[in-house]
């Protein structure tokens, strides 16, 4: 009973911690969804080296050092408990040190949870290499099938049992709790089975009689016949099973904000095709997951492009589909490719290798050679070339379900790249690194030429190629709108009161808000990416034309107000606006009580913070009221309807408790009227719940 405790309470926590952490570091490093992706790569190499210890520790003869290293190791972790990051500081510190996100977030999660994790990510393969050596005539797959339950319970039971109830401290100090107890079990169970261990080294599997062995068995012998290849397979379909999952992860949190559940969705079926295929040989019918393949795969393909103009609720049904189609391909053929005991270490540690190189192939790789998500594409027409080989190499020549699996895979790519050359023939620009995808687009709107900066698939500016047209706002920030009010009206304030403007900005974009500026006026902007720095600055007009004196300060605009507001160095804005988007969705740290302390230690007397909240997929409202109501301010709504067939509904909110402004005819006469919500929505930096504000 032991061994079932303990490898179910290991790969709980191992889950579990995985959401829990992620969203701790989120916010220092963007909020976006290439945070989550840098995780899973942590995950995933912290993983490989468990397993690669558990096999090195497996290969030492004496059963009796193995325990005795195996509990300084855990006697060690419990020393570095309770997990966590050790100070806001340090997290800021660290993820604005030399533009390196990427490892910037890797070097954060190893303090954070480093020899935890590796512990447990080395107690499924050893627990169950213990379990084939007591028990000599039982095949121990079933309890990966086990582990991978307790995993799914953990991942599923956060968004729904943990994260509404606990505040992220809470959070690290039970997983912490728990932990202590993990570690206790395995070292009862080490002590436990030292005397039942047979002195015999090899497992005769020979001897197996029970029905669902017998059928293992038999599978491990029909694999031996191609043992040559079979690493390969392992490989193969373990690296693409993982590319699958952080590609339509990125996917699905490209518009939307990378909210754990559509963290723990993706991961949770990727983990339910595990449990189907290893739990009984009988629960993978190939012909039946390949056909279900083929259809999900030509979806895939037309999602690729066209994903974005779907609603939430249809992407999160339509991703799931085609990513539990494929893992159900690649882990039944994992689990038909299987090994016999001797090979068990092996065989995991070839799997784990697999999963940290398709992190690895997402994260760096794609991440410089692809200037769109490609990975994901490709990875569908990957997988139809591996199906073939594996099929091949099983029956040893060319037969009918090889033949149709590479044809697949060639119409496939034929129409992904004609496909690819339509998306991107407007292209004037193109640009991927850590924090997303830019690209600037030429297109023709009513016949009329415009630029787009577009991140992901959501517009982020709009300029007019048209003559004489090209200093005039477009899109959100279009006259009329919340945003233009403010700052026209407080420009005709100060106008009077013969002083200049002084605004901050954090989110650039194309650079549109400049063109509001007047001459004196001071506009600083502080956005994170550089490479909308860039983007703004080769391909849009905006900040060369504008008449203010505009500053840019690369970061992330909280992290950069905090270390200005530490240095005694306060803004003075009179209009702070918040429009840091990445994608579809504003970063959550930017939206909290504690940065609304923040931002009003900026402001001068009577300034006004205007936040932008036009979005597809949440309703901002009722958390802008929740921050008005902490902050003690007043808040005016602004819904500015498109003026276009093509054009964009704009919503925007001001807090202020500037009456003056809110008593003027201007915002009286496009301030639109909103009912007092009782259900208003609170956020803070240590208890947010996305899932509250969804549409």
């Amino acid at each position: 009973m032991l061994f079932f405790i303990a490898i179910f309470i290991g790969a709980f926590l191992l889950f579990q911690v995985q959401p829990l952490i992620a969203k701790v570091i989120l916010p220092y490093f963007g909020g976006g969804a290439a945070v989550w992706t840098a995780c899973l790569l942590f995950f995933q190499a912290f993983l490989l080296l468990g397993y690669l210890y558990a096999h090195l520790l497996s290969k030492i003869g004496d059963f009796k050092k193995q325990a005795i290293l195996h509990v300084a190791l855990l006697l060690i972790s419990l020393w570095l408990l309770p997990i966590g990051v050790s100070s806001l500081d340090a997290v800021s510190a660290i993820s604005n040190t030399e533009n390196l996100p990427l490892m910037n977030v890797l070097l954060l999660l190893a303090t954070a949870i480093g020899l935890p994790y590796f512990m447990l990510s080395s107690t499924g393969p050893l627990v169950q290499h213990w379990f084939s050596l007591v028990n000599e005539k039982k095949l121990p797959y079933k309890l990966y099938s086990l582990s991978n339950l307790a995993s799914l319970i953990a991942l599923l039971s956060f968004p729904f049992l943990i994260e509404p109830f606990f505040t992220g401290e809470q959070q690290s100090f039970y997983w912490s709790v728990m932990y202590f107890i993990y570690a206790v079990i395995m070292s009862v169970l080490l002590l436990k089975i030292k005397p039942l261990i047979h002195q015999s080294k090899n497992i005769n599997t020979s001897e197996i009689t029970n029905e669902s062995e017998v059928i293992n068995k038999t599978e491990a012998n029909r694999t031996n016949k191609y043992s040559q290849i079979m690493p390969l397979l392992w490989l193969g379909f373990s690296t693409l099973g993982v590319v699958l999952l952080v590609s339509t992860t990125n996917a699905l949190t490209q518009n939307v904000p990378p909210v754990p559940f559509l963290w723990i969705l993706p991961l949770s079926l990727y983990l339910l095709s595990f449990i189907i295929s290893f739990h009984s040989p009988k629960w993978y019918v190939r012909w039946y997951w390949f056909a279900l393949f083929i259809l999900t795969a030509f979806i895939a393909l037309f999602m690729f492009f066209i994903g974005s103009q779907f609603d939430i609720t249809s992407q999160v049904v339509i991703y799931s589909s085609i990513l539990f189609s494929a893992c159900m391909l690649c882990h039944g053929e994992l689990a038909r490719l299987k090994p016999d005991v001797a090979k068990l270490t092996f065989y995991y540690l070839t799997m784990a290798f697999g999963g940290f190189l398709g992190s690895v192939l997402v994260a760096f790789v794609a991440q410089n050679i692809f200037t769109q998500f490609l990975e994901f594409p490709l990875a569908i027409v990957s997988l139809f070339v591996l199906f073939s080989c594996a099929v091949f190499s099983e029956n040893k020549h060319l037969d009918k379900l090889s033949i149709i699996s590479f044809s697949l895979a060639i119409l496939c790519g034929v129409a992904l790249w004609q496909l690819n050359q339509l998306y991107i023939k407007t292209d004037v620009h193109s640009e991927r690194n850590f924090y997303g995808i830019l690209s600037v687009k030429d297109v023709n709107v009513d016949g009329q030429k415009e630029r787009r900066l577009i991140d992901g698939t959501t517009s982020h500016g709009t300029q007019s190629l048209m003559p004489g047209a090209a200093h005039i706002p477009m899109s959100y920030y279009r006259e009329n709108t919340g945003v233009a009010i403010v700052l026209e009206q407080l420009s005709l304030i100060n106008k009077q009161n013969q002083q200049s403007l002084n605004v901050g900005f954090i989110g650039l974009g194309a650079g549109t808000l400049a063109a509001y500026g007047n001459k004196g006026d001071r506009y600083r902007f502080y956005e994170l990416n550089p490479a909308v720095v860039h983007a703004a600055r080769e391909y849009f007009s905006y900040l060369t034309d504008s008449k203010a004196d505009v500053e840019i300060v690369i970061g992330d605009g909280r992290v950069s107000l905090s270390k200005e507001l530490k240095a005694q160095s306060t803004g003075n804005f009179d209009v702070l606006v918040i429009d840091a988007f990445s994608g579809d969705s504003i970063p959550q740290h930017l939206l909290t009580v504690e940065s609304m302390q923040l931002y009003w230690q900026h402001l001068a007397p009577n300034g006004v913070i205007a936040v932008h909240i036009s979005n597809t997929h949440l309703n901002l409202l009722p958390l802008m009221q929740g921050l008005a109501q902490q902050s003690d301010k007043q808040l005016a709504y602004f819904k500015t309807k498109a003026q276009t067939e093509n054009g964009h509904d704009t919503q925007w909110v001001w807090l202020t408790d500037n009456q003056s402004l809110l008593d003027n005819p201007v915002t009286k006469s496009y301030r639109t009227p909103i009912t007092t919500n009782t259900n208003t929505v609170v956020w803070s930096d240590d208890f947010s719940h996305l899932l509250s504000v969804l549409k």
